[in-house]
């Protein structure tokens, strides 16, 4: 158990070493306002932390930094809930003040304004195939057989492709078979759509044969590739890793940025059940090699308790732990609150 003076000294060494980068020692944090110790004194308690493995010394330095075991105890018992500024607030509410009405340039906007608040940079795991359900489908014949389809979910993912036919697809066929599976349909799982879907159009075909034919092909070439897609992970502010002075050697940073590449690598990992909880893993606790110098934070987000993806920040051990947590809980509920309008539409 540690004192309030240890508590007290304990914080002060973090966060000075998350401002400055630079090991910290007795005859700085005695300049401090909130220390009021002798230098002697802090030396003593300085010396009893590193006994206890919250704080480490550097092999080109006599000053401390903490330690993955002292950035997990400063996480989980000296973190200060703080609200972002006034200024932060009203421009947070400006970037979301135009409605972003399809769920993709929404999360891509969303990563990028993370990354921008933090000086982190900004993973997001699109919404889950898993769980969601059909709110309709349109088709839009183009010129010369070409046909554009577009599948938007109850939460308000848009996925469309355009797609070459044989033959020319009659308008009024396609709006009047749209309009039948629309009626039919809303509402299925997109797991089961793909078998509801073609057996819909079955009942259908006696009534515009030829027609129905072409669409069922269209239907099915767009389903089919969607069974194979796995969520899309998007990137805000990949070059705030080079900002980081523990990323000037590229054989730190290379590691990083090679798994950032890798989104299959990234699947998992940005996958935990968290319940909707914040999780914040240090180091080692990342059980990724490439991240053994880096901390963590991610939430899931989730609309009306359906959850859809995850937000992460990823930085140096030495991220601002504080402005990341409070970052990503004040965006997480503007972010949520445009997926949810998303989903009324």
């Amino acid at each position: 158990m540690l004192t309030d003076r240890q508590l007290l000294i304990l914080r002060a060494i973090v966060d000075d070493y998350i401002k400055t980068a630079q090991p910290v020692g007795s005859r700085t944090l005695s300049k401090r306002s909130d220390v009021t110790f002798s230098s002697a004194t802090i030396r003593n308690e300085m010396a009893d932390l590193e006994e206890m493995g919250l704080i480490e010394k550097p092999h080109t330095s006599a000053g401390r930094i903490p330690s993955e075991l002292g950035y997990r105890f400063y996480v989980d018992h000296l973190i200060r809930p703080e609200s972002i500024s006034p200024q932060e607030a009203k421009a947070l509410k400006s970037l979301f003040a135009h409605s972003v009405n399809e769920n993709d340039r929404l999360i891509r906007h969303t990563a990028d304004l993370l990354s921008e608040l933090t000086h982190y940079t900004t993973l997001v795991l699109g919404p889950k195939e898993e769980g969601q359900r059909l709110h309709h489908l349109e088709l839009i014949p183009l010129a010369e057989g070409r046909v554009v389809i577009v599948l938007v979910t109850e939460t308000g993912h848009v996925e469309h492709k355009t797609l070459q036919l044989a033959e020319a697809l009659s308008r009024e066929a396609a709006s009047r078979l749209m309009e039948r599976l629309n009626q039919t349909l809303r509402g299925t799982p997109l797991s089961q759509l793909r078998v509801r879907l073609l057996e819909e159009i079955r009942r259908f075909r006696s009534e515009h044969s030829e027609q129905t034919t072409l669409l069922s092909k269209a239907l099915d070439i767009v389903l089919m590739d969607q069974d194979n897609e796995r969520p899309l992970i998007y990137l805000g502010g990949k070059a705030n890793m080079f900002d980081q002075p523990e990323f000037q050697d590229v054989a730190k940073l290379r590691p990083v940025l090679e798994l950032i590449e890798q989104q299959e690598a990234l699947f998992d990992f940005l996958s935990p059940n968290l319940d909707n909880q914040i999780l914040i893993t240090i180091g080692s606790e990342n059980n990724v090699d490439a991240l053994k110098d880096c901390s963590v934070i991610r939430a899931h987000y989730s609309v009306d308790g359906i959850s859809l993806g995850t937000l992460a920040l990823i930085g140096p051990k030495r991220m601002d732990y504080n402005r990341g947590i409070n970052s990503i809980i004040h965006l997480l509920q503007a972010f949520q609150t445009e997926l949810r309008k998303n989903s009324l539409d």
